[in-house]
């Protein structure tokens, strides 16, 4: 299906999502080799899966700076619509089954690399969490943990995104995006549980 109509699909059935354009200048020579891997797979889906206490789960890497946890993402793989991405990818990353709540946003960047623009767009999803056991199924992932949040502590998984430095600046300045944007979206009672 046509991206396009996919999402005027998604969009019907699940609400409009919020659109932002964002832009992103990469600099450290090691983010080559992940914008390298971006050019292939130019789009994600990035979950903010609510388990059944009402908090959202994060995770972390092996390879992650100290202390990092986010929200599971993952590339859409070509011909892979974005709720079947969506439910594999929470498969592989958390192990668990989900449903789909809301299409919250579509954000769309300009990822720049000494001149080179490269598009990328991550669609952020809510998700409810419908069964499975908690834990990676894909050892490669190489997540090494998760927790849970209140949706409004979002912000400062955000804030410690946007403070990395070194090799991780750009990646976290880009990733702190969609955690704000969830945090924003998702304000309210049902939120704080």
């Amino acid at each position: 299906m046509e991206r396009e109509r996919e999402i005027e699909w998604l969009s019907c059935r699940y609400g409009a999502p919020r659109w932002t354009e964002e832009t992103i200048e990469f600099s450290h020579p090691q983010d080559l080799e992940w914008l390298r891997a971006k050019r292939r797979l130019s789009e994600e889906v990035v979950l903010t899966i609510r388990r059944p206490n009402g908090k959202l789960l994060l995770h972390t890497k092996s390879f992650y700076p100290t202390g990092i946890y986010r929200l599971p993402s993952g590339s859409i793989e070509e011909g892979e619509g974005i709720l079947e991405a969506a439910r594999r990818e929470a498969r592989e990353e958390t192990g668990l089954e989900v449903e789909v709540e809301k299409l919250l946003a579509v954000l769309k960047y300009r990822l720049l690399w000494e001149g080179e623009s490269l598009p990328f767009t991550s669609y952020l999803l809510l998700l409810r969490e419908k069964g499975g056991r908690l834990g990676t199924s894909d050892a490669a992932e190489a997540i090494t943990g998760f927790r849970e949040v209140k949706a409004a502590d979002l912000v400062e998984v955000a804030r410690k995104l946007r403070g990395l430095e070194g090799r991780w600046q750009a990646w976290g300045q880009m990733r702190a995006r969609a955690h704000k944007l969830a945090a924003d979206l998702l304000a309210g009672p049902e939120a704080s549980a």
